[in-house]
């Protein structure tokens, strides 16, 4: 499936999909979803954001009503978990590990960009906070910029 943002280039066969807003009453956000582990960003922000965004993945080409925009397709996939700390949602019939209830991570597995995803969760965007100079950092530039239309959720601290 073409929309599916497993970590893996989409680049060399892109064909940009339609886009509709479901509810056009609402204000105009930077970034928007049209795929899990997909971000949308205009074209404004995706200027502001470019060194950061590029660093982490590939940006696809997208038209909505004359507006140009962007789809982040994040390919910097590193499993950076510490498996033994991180606590498991447990299938209780097969005792597969199926969901992560808590993300704990090995500080020095992580990568140089400040957005990336683990292999275990290919659909949510890990962003790195407080590690990295701001302007390397997406939530650190999303903030100084006012951008809006994301929000962030502190999964871990640690080293």
């Amino acid at each position: 499936m073409k929309l599916r943002m497993d970590c893996t280039s989409k680049g060399h066969d892109w064909s940009p999909p339609e886009l509709w807003v479901p509810d056009p009453s609402l204000p105009k956000a930077n970034f928007c979803s049209l795929t899990a582990g997909g971000l949308v960003i205009d074209e404004v922000s995706t200027k502001k954001l470019l060194p950061i965004l590029l660093k982490s993945g590939e940006l696809l080409p997208l038209k909505h009503q004359g507006e140009n925009f962007h789809l982040l397709n994040v390919t910097e996939c590193v499993d950076a978990l510490d498996h033994d700390k991180t606590m498991w949602v447990i299938d209780e019939q097969t005792g597969i590990k199926v969901d992560i209830n808590r993300h704990v991570f090995v500080g020095d597995r992580l990568p140089q960009s400040s957005i990336f995803k683990i292999p275990q969760r290919k659909a949510t965007l890990m962003v790195i906070e407080g590690r990295y100079p701001e302007e390397e950092e997406l939530k650190g530039m999303v903030d100084k910029h006012n951008l809006t239309g994301i929000r962030f959720e502190k999964l871990w601290e640690g080293d």
